[in-house]
C-alpha cells in the first residue's frame, strides 16, 4: 500500500533534499499526478512553480523523496 494518494501537496523530504538532482524543485510545493506499479521511483510529481527538464513537468520521485507539504508551507533550512 503506497503512503500518498494522487491529489496529495508534497515536497522534498529531508533525504530528498541531501540529492543534488533534486535541486530545481527544491523550496517547491508538488502535486501528485501519477503512481506507477513496482518502479523504484512510482511517484510522478507537478513541482508548482519549478522548472523541470522533463516531459510535462512531471519528475520522478520515491517515497523517501517526499513528504506530505504541511499546511502549504514548504520548510527552508
Amino acid at each position: 500500500m503506497k503512503k500518498f494518494t494522487i491529489g496529495d501537496l508534497v515536497t522534498l523530504s529531508s533525504a530528498g533534499r541531501k540529492n543534488k538532482h533534486n535541486d530545481q524543485v527544491y523550496g517547491h510545493i508538488g502535486i501528485v499526478m501519477e503512481i506507477r506499479g513496482h518502479s523504484d521511483h512510482p511517484y510522478q510529481i507537478k513541482w508548482i512553480g519549478a522548472q523541470t527538464s522533463r516531459s510535462h513537468g512531471l519528475l520522478p520521485m520515491a517515497e523517501y523523496e517526499i513528504k506530505f507539504a504541511k499546511n502549504g508551507i514548504v520548510e527552508q533550512s
